[in-house]
């Protein structure tokens, strides 16, 4: 079927109050002009409510599906994944209320068409939408049917958004009779055929996207440091601050990850712009966000440790029921912390912290903004950066052997953080190409650090989960075994990312590479 945009100014003034569910739409005007020598059938209508759902950061509406969630009448919910071009991709009836998280929906083709697009993101409803359909046959004179039409209303409950259209259903074999009807809607009405339907237009209003998720990049790099980096430091403000919103409101661990993140680059930054003598406006910012990261590090933890239950409940799915207790004393655990870290994020310091640094980024004249570094090109300062933490890495990673503690791969990988987010400060001021080559490896040496890092610290919380869980007795022997199987699957794994360490490290420790990195950090830089 092919969308034709309906304004339908005349079913707003048939409406008597903006709030009202029922929705009158002149499908049978509509036939009457555009059917030339068909008849038309009589109208059928039919209405249904239904929500849309989607992740915080629109994952969906963005690839231009929607999420649709019907409710049924026994106590069931009728999930609906639906393209853009209104083909119904996947569905499944769910128990009601359905999970937020795409891992806990049965096996099926939702579950695998949603799961590679969603991720761990949690699936959030919006508004309860009513749409009414109104269905058209239009015959020959010999009653065969020629083309159907279908004008849908969706209204958005309590006065919220409209949106209307009409689509123009093709036969085989009768194409030329759909043209000719499409052709004269467009003709009587100047109705757009390019619009999307009703619930596709909604979904795009619904959900615009969070606030304060971008990470701007520098794309001048004569500016000077301070002035450039002024925005950078802005929007990552912002970020931590609307992601520390979607911590409280518990929307998933995603908000907390992200809330890190901005967290360490604004430290990167700040150490970017370190002067001697220190700024105190600096030295107060760097001590928060180093504070900042402190405290949300146990709960990102204990979300990190859950991510991976989930994940080998998936994998070996025998063991599935065997580490239900340890995914319920993991997430009561979880609760426990977020109640922890939603207090520090509502305290005092932490939005006097916020507060103060926003009224520094805001002025105009800001002492740090003037010191010799800031006044330096921003291109330059940072390629100096850049350089200087690469060769620290390759110093750091050329010491790594089989026998080298764990801890040095992770001071490895501090390092490899702190580099990228100095790099990406400047991405756009270098060209595409050998940014996305450079960046590609610095992300496989990280993800691989990050691998042995992440494994150990789990494996070894895995052992203090049983050891807990055996002392209260929320454990019996077969969860035991199960955790103790868990814990040397981490080791497994944590071991194959040490194997991998001088495969993936070796292309960045290579001369070709540093001379690609140290002649793209110059090249716009006048030097240094």
């Amino acid at each position: 079927m092919h969308p034709y945009s309906l304004e339908m100014r005349q079913i707003a003034a048939a409406a008597e109050e903006r709030d009202r569910p029922a929705v009158v739409t002149p499908l049978a005007a509509i036939a009457d002009a555009v059917r030339g020598s068909l008849r038309a059938d009589p109208e059928e209508a039919s209405a249904r409510r239904l929500r849309l759902l989607d992740t915080v950061d629109c994952r969906l509406t963005r690839l231009g599906w929607r999420l649709e969630a019907e409710p049924g009448d026994d106590g069931t919910e009728r999930w609906r994944l639906v393209s853009g071009s209104g083909r119904v991709r996947a569905a499944a009836d769910l128990p009601s209320p359905a999970p937020k998280l795409v891992d806990d929906l049965p096996d099926g083709p939702l579950y695998r068409s949603l799961v590679p697009v969603v991720g761990i993101r949690a699936l959030t409803p919006g508004p309860w939408i009513t749409l009414a359909e109104h269905r058209a046959t239009l015959r020959d004179a010999e009653g065969k049917v020629r083309c159907r039409l279908l004008a849908q209303t969706a209204v958005v409950d309590g006065g919220g958004d409209r949106c209307s259209a009409v689509r123009v259903g093709r036969l085989k074999g009768y194409r030329a009779d759909a043209e000719r009807v499409s052709e004269r809607i467009s003709r009587h009405y100047g109705w757009s055929p390019a619009s999307p339907d009703p619930l596709t237009t909604l979904a795009e209003n619904l959900h615009p996207g969070p606030e304060g998720a971008a990470y701007p990049s520098v794309t001048d790099p004569s500016e000077p440091a301070g002035p450039a980096l002024r925005p950078v430091l802005q929007a990552l403000l912002d970020t931590v601050e609307h992601r520390a919103e979607g911590v409280i409101a518990d929307i998933d661990c995603e908000e907390l990850h992200d809330l890190r993140v901005a967290v360490r680059r604004s430290r990167s930054i700040l150490t970017l712009l370190r002067a001697d003598p220190p700024d105190p406006a600096l030295e107060r910012a760097g001590a928060f966000f180093a504070w900042l990261g402190q405290v949300t590090g146990p709960a990102r933890d204990l979300d990190v440790h859950i991510l991976d239950w989930r994940a080998h409940r998936r994998r070996v799915p025998e063991h599935a029921a065997d580490l239900e207790p340890l995914g319920r004393y993991m997430k009561a655990e979880r609760d426990k912390a977020y109640v922890r870290l939603v207090r520090i994020l509502q305290s005092k310091r932490f939005r006097d912290g916020v507060k103060r640094w926003r009224a520094t980024l805001d002025a105009t004249n800001a002492p740090w903004a003037a010191s010799e570094r800031a006044l330096q090109p921003i291109g330059k300062l940072a390629g100096r950066r850049i350089r200087k933490l690469y060769r620290r890495a390759v110093e750091e990673g050329s010491s790594i052997t089989d026998a080298s503690p764990d801890e040095a791969l992770h001071a490895l990988r501090k390092t490899m953080k702190k580099l990228r987010y100095v790099f990406e400060i400047v991405r756009d001021a270098y060209p595409r190409k050998p940014v996305r080559a450079i960046l590609k490896r610095l992300k496989e040496l990280q993800q691989d650090l990050g691998d042995v890092q992440d494994t150990a610290v789990q494996a070894d919380a895995l052992r203090r989960f049983g050891e807990a869980m055996a002392r209260d007795g929320t454990a019996g022997p077969a969860t035991l075994m199960a955790v103790g199987a868990l814990a040397e699957d981490l080791e497994l794994r944590r071991a194959d990312a040490r194997t991998r360490f001088a495969t993936v490290f070796a292309p960045v420790a290579k001369p070709r590479f540093a001379d690609r990195l140290r002649r793209l950090t110059r090249s716009r830089t006048g030097g240094g």
